[in-house]
């Protein structure tokens, strides 16, 4: 039994999970354990695995998506020509709307569609994309995930909570087996974070302090809104071993109030829904190690390796083989450190110099709503919208900053934005609506979706 592992916590990890894993055929515990394995891999034997990896992916690739097949033959290459890891350079990177326009031909032949699981971004830059993978890539995503959580001091069996805001992770109408999973195997309370007001908050509170969950994850800037409360009220006794801070840039100021206020330290992530976890924080905070033997992870100043200096992030998915993601341009900033963890891991380390930022819109009655919220729960359910900014300046009135998509209705579309946004930011909020050609990102290579004035 682990150091202050509870006999129940033990026996869900060893015994529970194991058991329901085998049972619906999961192989998360087994790449879970090989993941474990891998983290301590020299730099030279991961990037050996690496290359391996990704010239099996190429030519899958090349053979069975249409798309890739043709962007190869468009630049001049075939999987054939790729002989040093140095030729990476030459495959063409491919963006996100890239795959919005040609989904269909990016996936795979080889497989049915009954087995790829669907999926979407959530909208944090204004135009959401679907995309897919298949069971046994849920499995590695998920197993990589255990393993960054893991490093936060929770443990498979112990409980955790979240403050989060997604939808696709706040279903409501789920099947009773998925409810009992979630709370007996996974142990897992999901607070919904989409709108903050004081009895949000101090409904979290309560339920934390029952629940006495041993990690904590959510929004950086919802943990940091939801500790100043805590602070504020002093409300004591929510203490877990770790806190995960991801979706959005933790500050400084914020990782201080965070541990100030919880009495632990925090772990901040960089991540998103195509690749799931990209890099985290291990316990000797040196830098976010890159979830290297899942994913390639560049940073290009131009077309070149950008060596020492910030450039922006390209990833390839090593492991998603039914719809290929190859050097994908997701439009972030960071540099790549050519220093080692104290810790031991073979795992590069990245600092991330841009990210998702967003900021908190105030409703009418004075609850704070979460732009990544906004962005989620609306962009990704109204088609026509190619992206979307809220600006606010003044309470009560918001200036939407709007480009046109594809499949935009004049009768309908713009009705249906200030409908749903209305659900969240009251029923009587101003909307002045400002069409654009272009909405500008930000040095980071991301653009606000939602910005505060106030």
């Amino acid at each position: 039994m682990g150091p202050g592992m509870s006999p129940l916590a033990f026996a869900i990890r060893h015994v529970v999970y194991p058991s329901w894993a085998r049972k619906n055929g999961s192989a998360v515990l087994p790449y879970l354990a090989e993941m474990e394995r891998a983290q301590y891999w020299s730099p030279e034997k991961l990037a050996e695995y690496q290359w391996s990896a990704f010239k099996k992916l190429i030519a899958h690739a090349a053979e069975t998506c249409p798309y890739y097949g043709e962007s190869l033959r468009r630049a001049g290459i075939t999987p054939a020509d790729l002989r040093t890891p140095e030729d990476i350079r030459h495959v063409p990177t491919i963006t996100k709307e890239e795959i919005q326009a040609h989904r269909d031909e990016l996936i795979s032949s080889r497989y049915a569609s009954r087995e790829l699981i669907d999926d979407m971004t959530g909208g944090s830059t204004g135009s959401p994309m679907r995309f897919c993978y298949d069971r046994d890539r849920n499995d590695t995503r998920m197993a990589a995930t255990l393993r960054h959580d893991r490093w936060s001091g929770w443990d498979i069996g112990e409980r955790r909570a979240m403050l989060w805001g997604a939808p696709q992770d706040l279903k409501r109408a789920r099947p009773l087996k998925a409810r009992l999973r979630e709370r007996l195997i996974n142990r897992r309370l999901i607070l919904d974070a989409s709108a903050l007001d004081e009895a949000a908050m101090a409904h979290f509170a309560a339920q934390l302090l029952r629940y006495q969950p041993k990690m904590l994850l959510g929004y950086a800037n919802t943990l940091a809104f939801f500790a100043r409360y805590v602070e504020a009220e002093n409300i004591r006794g929510i203490r877990p071993k770790g806190i995960i801070s991801s979706a959005e840039v933790l500050t400084e100021e914020n990782r201080a109030l965070i541990e100030r206020t919880f009495g632990c330290r925090i772990f901040n992530r960089y991540g998103c829904r195509e690749f799931a976890v990209i890099a985290s924080e291990c316990g000797e905070h040196d830098g976010l190690h890159v979830n290297a033997d899942n994913l390639l992870l560049e940073t290009l100043s131009g077309a070149e390796p950008a060596r020492g200096d910030d450039g922006e992030i390209v990833i390839t998915d090593l492991r998603n083989f039914a719809m290929p993601m190859i050097r994908y341009r997701i439009k972030d900033v960071g540099r790549l450190k050519e220093t080692r963890c104290r810790c031991g891991r073979g795992l590069p380390l990245l600092d991330v110099s841009g990210g998702r930022v967003t900021d908190f819109l105030t409703a009418t009655n004075g609850r704070k709503v979460s732009g990544i919220v906004l962005a989620t729960y609306v962009i990704t359910r109204i088609p026509g919208i190619e992206q979307v900014q809220f600006v606010q300046s003044q309470r009560g009135a918001v200036t939407l900053n709007l480009v046109k998509g594809a499949q935009w209705s004049e009768g309908s579309t713009l009705t249906s934005l200030l409908t749903k946004a209305r659900e969240f930011l009251g029923p009587d909020m101003r909307f002045e609506v400002s069409f654009r050609d272009r909405i500008h990102q930000e040095k980071s290579g991301k653009y606000r979706f939602a910005v505060s004035h106030l």
